[in-house]
Parts: C-alpha cells; structure tokens; sequence
C-alpha cells in the first residue's frame, strides 16, 4: 500500500543549519518548529536582494547571524555549484527541512517499525518513508485528514526494521575484513534496499569474488543473536562495487597545517562544534587529529586546550576543554559566524544536500548529497563504524574535525574523503559518544 502526499504549489520554508568551527557569542535561540510561508514564491529571490538584513548580534567585533527562519547564502552555493535555479535549491532544502521534523516524529513513535526512510537528492522535493508491515492506523488517519506533510510517500510491506538493516551491514564489513579485504566498507541504502559493499584493490590484484564475500557475510551474521530471518541473506540483498587503486578507501584529512586547533603550535585540524560536557565547556573535532593542545581565535591569539574523551571505531571525535566560555555561535566561513539552532538526526539524512567548512581548505562548498549512513570503514590497521558518507571531495588536509552543516544546523565532524566523497562522524552520535550536547 502506498500513499502519495505531492504538492508542488505551496512552498514550506525550512529551518537548516550549518557546521563550521566555531567559538562566538550565543543568544538563547528556541528551534522554531512552525511553518513559515512565502506569500509569493516567485519573487522570493528578488525579495531576499532588497530585505532587511537577516536578525544579527555583535560579540567581540563579530557580526553573529542568527535563525530568523529565513534561508541563508548556502542555498545561492548550492544552487551556485549544482547548475539548478535558486527556487529549485530553496524548495529542495524546505522539503528536506520539513521530511526531516515528519521522519523524527515517527521514529519516535514508532520505534523499530520504519523499514526504511529517505529524501530524493536536490533538486528532487520528495521523501520516502516504508514501513515494515502495514502503515500504522495513527499514521493511515493522519494521511486521510491531511495532517501529514506533503511530498512524502509513506508506504507498507517492509520486512526488515532500518535499525536490523544497519546491523546487518555492520556484520558484513566484518566479514569482508575476516575474508582479507581490509581496505573495504558496507552500509545499508535504503533508496535501493540493499547493503552496499565497496572493496578496493590494487590494479594488479585478483577483482574481489563475489560468491568468497556472499560466504563471508553468511557465515559472520551466523554468529550473531539476530533472528534467523534477519540473519538470512542472499545475493540479491548485496551490491558489489570494486575500487582500482593504492592506499586506504578512505584518507583522513589532517596531514596538512589547518587553522585553529593546534599541535605544539602546528595547525594541524580545524574545531567542529563548540559543547557542554562532564568535563566543562570546550569544542570536539576529529579523533585522529592526535596530540591538539592549542586552540586558536580569529586573529591569532592561541589558548590552551585539556583532552578528555576520544571515540575512535564507533565514529571519529575527541572533546577537548579550554577554560574558555565556550559559546553556541560557529564559523560558516572566515568571515561568516552563525548561531546553531538544532542538531540534525542521522535517520533523516540520506539523500540530504549538506555544506562543508574547513579552515585549511578554507572554502564552504554545498553541493554534498548524503549517499551512506552508518557506514563501516576497514582500512589496514583498523576500522570505523557509524560515518556518514556524500558525493564531492572539496577538503584537504587539516580540514579533520571541521564542521558539516546546512543554514544553522549542525550534521557532522568531518573525518576523511577519497577523492571522490567524503566522510564525517554524525552529530547526533558526536554527542552520544563523548556524553556532550553540542551549544544551541
């Protein structure tokens, strides 16, 4: 059974936010959950060129904007770098924005019973949401009376819960690394319903045999407390895809001098989100941006940091404490400092347009699509789980531990790319992890 909710006519305004470095000043900002609409969409870009300027604070010399409702200049990157319109960027993030709230509410509600959930990539406005069974009766009332929002799909006939899913990839990835792929990775896509498993391999190797990993997988979830139904899995349920080439399937990005946080004065990562914690107020950045004791402020004052926890395997992050306020404002870009209103959840992200902002790279770039959650990274001497993996690779080294965002929300700490996509530890699991709230 599947229901459609399309409206292209009325447009939802969404709230977003972004995830830069960030240390500035913060006023006590409520996520706003209502509703905002454009009156007349079509001259909504001209409407943003004459308007007043977007509702700021000034903290220490720095402009600080902060969540007016309205979107910010990461829908001009986006549509910028992608070739679309700006109202098809602005309404793709709206659409986003408001699948995001719908998807929390029911993963809430309905625990362990969503198959599966995602969001068509920009420029698309719609999101799917399948449910494992029949589509619950709460669900099928609000759908009948017009209380659900538009542009979703929600459907029955999933069999296998999101989360069940997402542990049977996790097994996987240790099935390719028992069978010797250790430079490999798995996550479950819910857009094809299948796990996805990447090896990479030298040009002069032997391609990886498809039917040596379906044995490796089989025989790994065998070893497990799932039931036989979720253990059962066959060919169809794999897609496959071999990577030519030398080194790890993933780099971490902190070779090179980034700015802000240092290593015995070395500008070695960039900060992602300023926090509260056990310890104190301080920030988190990658984990494997090793011995930082030095954070860094806007024209070159350098303070001492103190570490406190890493988590390394399950996501890549590291709190540190400055003695420091630390405060809930982050850096866009160089010049640009923003409020953070809210933290985006990792069930809703797939297929979501998402910003990056390094401080060696220095440059924002918002052209990510979400293609990966919950993805499992072996390479040579380890492995990391949990990562959220987009399309386009702007970072370089130094950029580790920086922010991924969009408007003012916080997704992620940036961990790595490959030339191609990159990766970052989700927000939501940053403060699981390490037991600290990112400052909004």
């Amino acid at each position: 059974m599947i229901i459609k909710r399309f409206d292209f006519k009325k447009p939802i305004v969404c709230l977003f936010a972004l995830s830069a470095s960030g240390s500035v000043f913060a006023t006590d900002i409520k996520r706003l959950d209502a509703e905002i609409w454009h009156p007349n969409p079509e001259q909504v870009e001209s409407k943003i060129e004459t308007e007043k300027l977007p509702l700021s604070h000034e903290d220490d010399g720095h402009l600080v904007l902060e969540n007016d409702g309205k979107m910010t200049s990461d829908v001009h990157s986006l549509a910028d770098e992608s070739g679309m319109s700006y109202l098809e960027a602005e309404d793709a993030i709206r659409a986003q924005d408001e699948f995001a709230r719908y998807a929390d509410k029911l993963m809430a509600k309905f625990p362990n019973r969503i198959a599966r959930m995602w969001k068509e990539s920009a420029p698309g406005t719609k999101s799917h949401i399948q449910f494992v069974g029949k589509v619950p009766a709460q669900v099928l009332e609000e759908v009948s009376l017009n209380k659900t929002p538009t542009n979703i799909s929600i459907m029955g006939g999933g069999s296998i819960s999101f989360q069940d899913n997402v542990r049977r990839a996790q097994v996987a990835a240790k099935g390719l690394r028992k069978a010797g792929y250790l430079r490999s990775l798995s996550f479950y896509d819910p857009a094809t319903d299948s796990i996805q498993l990447e090896v990479k391999v030298s040009k002069k190797s032997a391609r990886p045999d498809p039917g040596k990993i379906l044995r490796a997988v089989q025989s790994e979830l065998k070893g497990t407390e799932l039931s036989e139904h979720i253990r059962s899995i066959t060919g169809k349920d794999l897609r496959i895809k071999t990577i030519l080439g030398d080194g790890e399937i993933m780099e971490f990005d902190h070779v090179r001098g980034g700015n802000w946080i240092q290593d015995d004065g070395f500008r070695e990562c960039t900060s992602g989100w300023s926090v509260s914690g056990p310890n104190g107020d301080g920030f988190i950045t990658a984990a494997h941006c090793s011995g930082i004791n030095g954070f860094e402020e806007a024209g070159g004052l350098v303070f001492n940091t103190t570490w406190r926890d890493q988590e390394f395997g399950n996501g890549d992050v590291e709190y540190h404490t400055t003695g420091h306020i630390a405060l809930d404002d982050f850096y866009a870009t160089a010049t640009q400092i923003r409020d953070v209103s809210g933290i985006r959840s990792t069930w809703t992200m797939f297929g979501g347009t998402v910003c990056e902002y390094g401080r060696s790279s220095n440059t924002r770039t918002c052209n990510h699509t979400v293609d990966g959650l919950f993805v499992t990274v072996n390479y040579s001497i380890g492995t990391v789980n949990n990562l959220v993996r987009v399309t386009g690779d702007n970072s370089i080294g130094g950029d580790s531990g920086g922010g991924w965002s969009f408007n003012y929300t916080a997704w992620g700490v940036h961990s790595g790319s490959n030339g191609s996509q990159s990766f970052f530890t989700p927000a939501q699991l940053a403060e699981s992890v390490l037991g600290v709230t990112i400052k909004r």
